[in-house]
């Protein structure tokens, strides 16, 4: 819908527009916006190390972070489309081509319409990218809950052992005869 809302703009919006100040600024938003995608994917690829022995947990990982790594490559793509279209729609049209022509008009709504197709998808990928990082961070949650349940189970004391630490004397809980209990008492006094 919002695609369609975009193309439908191009034929409202005059397409001189992107060779100036509003070209400039969305080619810098763009540029800054592309920046930030390859140190997130090399991220997220870091942040698939895990000693959890959940095989589930992993898979699950593996899924959701491969999610967010095809939401950045396509933002990625769309900020490409998005940019070079930019820059034909600033070059000057050569000077065979009259500017008042219908050819001319339609190069411009058509670049015009790549322009703000590809813009409302990238806002529309970048309003998915919160939801996908949120999954991964509650799948990386539940590994490390795991690993950590695994190192305290681990390093807890074995039954045994705490056993040993509250021994008890070798006479304890052993049935007495009150008679027996009788003399003892009588030879110790």
């Amino acid at each position: 819908m919002a695609v369609l809302v975009a193309i439908g703009a191009s034929f409202l919006l005059p397409p001189v527009i992107w060779a100036g100040d509003a070209g400039r600024l969305l080619a810098t938003f763009l540029g800054l916006l592309s920046a930030s995608i390859l140190p997130t994917i090399s991220l997220i690829v870091g942040s698939m190390t895990t000693n959890s022995r959940s095989v589930k947990a992993i898979n699950d990982l593996q899924l959701e972070l491969s999610a967010a790594m095809d939401a950045l490559f396509a933002l990625f793509g769309l900020i490409g489309v998005s940019v070079l279209a930019l820059v034909a729609m600033a070059i000057p049209q050569p000077s065979f081509v009259d500017s008042a022509s219908k050819f001319s008009l339609a190069i411009g709504i058509t670049g015009q319409a790549i322009i703000l197709a590809s813009f409302a998808l990238i806002l529309l990928k970048v309003g998915q990218l919160p939801g996908i990082l949120r999954k991964c961070l509650t799948v990386r949650h539940t590994i490390s809950l795991d690993e950590a349940r695994q190192k305290t189970s681990d390093n807890a004391p074995k039954l045994g052992a705490v056993k040993s630490s509250f021994a008890t004397h070798p006479d304890f809980g052993k049935p007495v005869m009150l008679d027996e209990l009788r003399s003892r008492t009588e030879l110790n006094q």
